[in-house]
């Protein structure tokens, strides 16, 4: 065998094995470690990411819970209104609204899902109307609507008042309806009288309140359905320090709806079914209250 042969012998072997120094553990610990440390962080951010992208998903998917109170349709459109509920429990509704055959919604109007609650009578009842509204008063409450609402059309409503209120169409793109403001006189104290009509109305939901500085309290209930064609109704009520209690009632239908009665002259009957909607959304009505607090 030559030395060729020999050099060419020694070279056909297995590679020895690789040195492990200190150096190289550290630097694969190192390697280990911030691979790690990686792939835990890219678990956390994808974890948060789905959180972000889940609550995202959900609230734009799912709507906020619907109130007690709050019709499952088109009745009302929540806006931002600052007025608190008074802290009380909600009553448990005992059925969902269904309108009478005798006097349905109109064709193609969808009949709302609102839970009904019993109203519960106060303890101290005064009468309505007993304070009459002089014609200065109805023209400061007209001219306080009109100033408050800008974005509505306000006329009065001619023959479609009853005695000791007064009455007003509020017009706007989605059709006609009114508003009612009527008055009387209470003994005692304001918050005491709020209290007492809290759930007068028949609301699921406690009433949503705002007190002012003088003692005067402002109290708005939720939208009520009910005979003859679906019809609704919100209640907003002032009880003022000096003792005078307004009661404002915002409605579905106007003046258009109404006509004489040929059965009771100089009464009125009520056949048309009003538009699909309150005129207004509860933050326009609750601009009503503080300003007709205010008209003396």
């Amino acid at each position: 065998m030559n030395i060729e042969e020999k050099l060419r012998g020694a070279l056909d072997v297995s590679a020895p094995p690789p040195t492990t120094t200190l150096d190289h553990v550290l630097k694969r610990g190192r390697r280990r470690v911030f691979a790690q440390r990686a792939g835990a962080m890219l678990g956390v951010v994808a974890v948060v990411a789905g959180i972000g992208i889940g609550a995202t998903t959900l609230n734009h998917a799912a709507p906020d819970s619907t109130p007690a109170d709050k019709p499952n349709g088109p009745a009302t459109v929540e806006h931002s209104l600052s007025w608190p509920r008074v802290n009380t429990p909600a009553q448990q509704p005992y059925r969902t609204w269904q309108p009478a055959t005798s006097a349905p919604p109109p064709a193609g109007r969808q009949v709302l899902q609102i839970p009904l609650c019993n109203s519960r009578e106060p303890i101290e009842v005064f009468g309505l109307g007993t304070e009459e509204l002089s014609a200065k008063s109805v023209d400061g409450l007209i001219d306080v609507v009109r100033r408050e609402l800008p974005e509505m059309t306000i006329s009065n409503a001619p023959g479609n008042s009853i005695r000791d209120a007064i009455e007003f169409d509020v017009t706007n793109s989605g059709g006609t309806g009114s508003i009612s403001i009527s008055a009387g006189r209470f003994a005692g104290t304001p918050q005491f009288h709020a209290d007492d009509m809290l759930w007068a109305t028949g609301d699921c939901e406690p009433a949503r309140r705002l007190s002012s500085a003088d003692g005067t309290v402002m109290q708005l209930h939720s939208v009520r359905p009910y005979e003859p064609f679906q019809s609704l109704k919100q209640v907003l009520e002032v009880f003022r320090k000096d003792g005078l209690f307004v009661r404002v009632e915002l409605r579905n239908y106007g003046s258009p709806d109404v006509r004489p009665d040929p059965k009771q002259p100089g009464s009125w009957e009520r056949f048309g079914a009003g538009r699909a909607t309150l005129p207004l959304t509860e933050e326009q009505f609750a601009r009503l209250g503080p300003a007709i607090a205010g008209v003396a």
